[in-house]
């Protein structure tokens, strides 16, 4: 463990330590549409004078940035081009050698736009970008944002779905990590969801679906990694927003909020306060039979939840130029969530051949806050005119939560005609620390080939209590087998270098290797367990791209990559969900590793073809436990011995007309499980298919309309066998005033067909359930956008601008 920190400070000295020699000149710049958004993709050309021949030329990047080497001499100009843009020119320039140097600033570059039978049309921009390794879904001004959490956003994202339990897939496939600008969540599927919720997609940028994540990347995350890239402010003086909502499902949800961005001089600082409310009305289903039972034991329970939460955020930061070449900055994101949750079941459990039967109606009521802090202190440092870059971060996440719990159980025997009722409560509390720093440095080589490395160490101390209590004679007495103390400690180090290579200009190739160092233990004062582990693991990726010709282009690769337990499901303690329903953790669970072989084609830089085979060892999955005696069931979390997954993912977008564009994303892929339970090889297999299409139309009267349709096949999660789905969503978006107010009108899940479904039969016991989360909603949302600015040329970047430079 020692010899990792000592790593990381004797890279620190390694590399800020010695002065780099001076390299030749570079004239850069950056382009701009009207709306101050950068323009990925455009065409620069250097035209010589007098006669305007072509001389060198390049593109910009994601960010709208140029830079071209000045190998030519004499008088010249650029020009810019893109489609669905007018020709830009810039002044001209006298190059005199090499080591000439330019920033030409930003050049804004105007869309074209036509008419069409009276109706006001603009040439489309992507709205996915399609790269080797990753999609890009833009995110920023489309109607469907407006209103709608990062949660929503996220599970709009080209091949991702939503699990049953709430968690992410990419391309059908468990084991998704989330991060913020670069920056890992560090939280469980549950705790995400809540953070998420918190997020406005309006303050979101872009989406990024990373298939292939590079060794720079944290190794956690089998199926791939969501990355939220926040939007940033592009201006000099003051810019922002106020903005306000209201949803109703089958309740009556209101939002509102404040962003504000100021640049001036050297600092750069931002501001986003918002204040929603969040809920749902949830009906739920379950039936079960039992195995071993000669009469027929089952269970039929219905249920009704209520969750409504309150919930503040605010998110702010700002960065300091300490020089031309360097910034330090930092950001702290802050919600609170006060949530009332009300879970009310009548379960009726008894035997079909005789008349033994009771029934149960439960009412359980919740209240509890959660309390979720992340900080953040950067530095970047461009150390020569080449691009060698040096970054670091540090990382301090605290999440609180606390919740007081009621059960009222009122029992009818139905045999005998007699009740009873009985009376618990609970007191819950956990918290989280999370520590993390990392360094990285880039380093080129040349202008086709280059070196990134770099160090992380990461901590996290987890803790909960929970104490169960039981009504006897009026008096609360303290259950000790359902009350439980736990504490887990993680300690990951790590190390990571990464090169790549253009060898020519058909062949590019990245090598990469991350190592990681793993340190963890749970300690269970109620059972007086403890559960140590400790493993080194190693993971390589390797990328090869071929340029076939302009418009097509190939890519092969193979990655391994991890899935970690959560903290929650290695804790051996039994917890409580109904009278008939347990979860208990389990402590011997092991990593998932995932090897992965990919193969991608791209045609015309939109159009792609990824075909991907993914093996799995300790896949880690929800296995139900049901005893005909008493009708309990319990569900634990444990590893199946394998899992494998083959299947393809299209993105084909379509321009139906000059006012209407389509993106449209189709997945399949074929799932096999299996799992040992009681010396017996239980399998699961079966066929995966996903369409979404998404459409955007450019109405008369300004108005612009988004429409998402979304079809899920039948498929298996391991033991469950989960139904289809088809749903729709739709969003209507309206400026005014020079656009500085919008108006949007949505409506999501629009025929309430968004049930879920999911069915297991195991060792002659079947289990169903189905339930419904009011997904099927109205909103509607005003923002007011102001101005007291001009563009300008720095920006903040983020961690993956430093990931596309080490060839990720």
């Amino acid at each position: 463990m020692k010899t990792f920190k000592y790593l990381i400070l004797l890279l620190l000295v390694f590399f800020i330590g010695p002065e780099l020699l001076a390299q030749d000149g570079v004239i850069s710049g950056r382009l701009y549409d009207q709306n101050e958004e950068s323009i990925p993709f455009a065409t620069v050309a250097v035209l010589k004078l007098p006669d305007s021949t072509i001389v060198t030329g390049t593109t910009t990047d994601l960010e709208g940035q140029f830079e071209v080497k000045p190998k030519f001499t004499g008088k010249v100009i650029f020009r810019f081009s893109a489609i669905g843009y007018s020709e830009v020119f810039s002044p001209s320039l006298k190059v005199n050698g090499p080591n000439y140097s330019k920033d030409l600033g930003i050049y804004v570059m105007q869309e074209e736009v036509t008419m069409l039978n009276e109706v006001m049309v603009n040439t489309w921009k992507p709205r996915i970008k399609v790269e080797s390794d990753k999609l890009i879904m833009s995110v920023e001004g489309t109607a469907l944002a407006a209103g709608s959490s990062a949660y929503e956003m996220l599970s709009r994202a080209p091949g991702v779905t939503v699990g049953h339990s709430g968690g992410f897939m990419i391309n059908g496939k468990q084991g998704v990590s989330v991060m913020i600008d670069g920056r890992l969540t560090y939280l469980s599927a549950a705790e995400l969801k809540t953070m998420l919720e918190s997020m406005p997609a309006e303050n979101i940028k872009e989406i990024e679906v990373i298939h292939n994540p590079s060794a720079k990347y944290d190794a956690e995350g089998v199926a791939g990694i969501l990355n939220i890239t926040l939007k940033e402010d592009t201006t000099t003086g003051l810019t922002g927003s106020f903005y306000g909502g209201l949803r109703i499902n089958e309740q009556k949800l209101l939002s509102g909020g404040l962003n504000i961005y100021s640049s001036s001089g050297k600092w750069n600082t931002f501001l986003n306060l918002d204040l929603s409310q969040r809920g749902y009305v949830r009906d739920q289903f379950q039936y079960r039979t039992f195995a071993g039972a000669g009469d027929n034991a089952y269970l039929d329970q219905i249920g009704e939840e209520t969750n409504k939460r309150f919930i503040p955020s605010i998110y702010t930061g700002a960065d300091y130029k300490l020089s031309s070449n360097q910034t330090l900055g930092g950001s702290a994101n802050i919600f609170y969530q006060d949530r009332i949750n009300d879970w009310n079941t009548i379960t009726t459990i008894g035997r079909l051949n005789s008349g033994e039967a009771v029934n149960i109606d439960a009412r359980n009521h919740r209240d509890g806050i959660t309390r979720n802090g992340r900080f953040n202190i950067y530095y970047e440092g461009q150390l020569d005119s080449v691009g060698t870059t040096l970054s670091a971060d540090l990382d301090y996440v605290r999440l609180e939560r606390e919740a007081d719990s009621r059960f009222l159980n009122s029992y009818t025997y139905l045999e005998y005609g007699s009740e009873e009722q009985q009376k618990l409560t609970n007191t819950s509390l956990s918290d989280y620390d999370i520590y993390a720093a990392k360094v990285d440095l880039d380093l080129p080589f040349s202008e086709n080939s280059g070196l990134a490395m770099g160090v992380k160490g990461s901590k996290v101390i987890s803790r909960s209590e929970l104490q169960f209590f039981e009504e006897e004679e009026g008096a609360q007495v303290l259950d000790p087998d359902r009350s439980d103390r736990y504490r887990y400690e993680e300690e990951i180090y790590s190390a990571y270098a990464s090169y790549s290579n253009r060898i020519n200009d058909t062949w590019k190739v990245q090598l990469g290797l991350r190592a990681e160092q793993t340190y963890g233990e749970g300690i269970s004062f109620s059972l007086d367990e403890k559960n140590p582990t400790e493993y080194l693991e190693l993971f390589p990726n390797i990328v090869v791209d071929q340029q076939v010709n302009e418009n097509y282009s190939l890519a092969y690769s193979y990655s391994r990559r991890i899935a970690r337990p959560n903290y929650s499901t290695l804790n051996p303690f039994i917890f409580y969900l109904d009278p008939y329903s347990y979860i208990i953790g389990n402590p011997d669970l092991r990593p998932q590793f995932t090897n992965s072989l990919q193969f991608s084609q791209t045609l015309n830089k939109k159009y792609s073809l990824r075909l991907a085979y993914d093996f799995s060892k300790d896949h880690m999955g929800e296995v139900p436990s049901m005893d005909p005696d008493s009708r309990e069931t319990v569900f634990t979390t444990a590893n199946m011995d394998n899992y494998k997954t083959y299947g393809a993912t299209l993105v084909l977008p379509v321009e139906l007309a000059s006012f209407w564009n389509v993106n449209n994303t189709i997945v399949y892929n074929r799932r096999e499980y299996e799992l040992q339970v009681n010396d017996k090889l239980l399998e699961n297999k079966d066929d995966f298919l996903m369409i979404q299409s998404n459409h955007q139309v450019n109405m008369p009267f300004d108005l612009k309309l988004e429409l998402n349709a979304t079809y899920r096949s039948p498929y298996v999660l391991g033991l469950y066998d989960v139904n289809d789905r088809l749903w729709f969503d739709a969003g209507l978006k309206r400026s005014f005033l020079n656009d500085r107010l919008d108006m949007t009108l949505n409506a999501t899940d629009v025929f309430r067909s968004q049930r879920s479904k999911i069915e297991a039969d195991f060792l002659g016991n079947h289990y169903e359930m189905s339930q419904y989360f009011s997904q099927q909603a109205i909103s509607i949302n005003l923002r007011y956008n102001f101005s007291k600015g001009k563009p300008r040329q720095e920006t903040r970047k983020k961690d993956l601008e430093e990931l596309q430079r080490a060839g990720g």
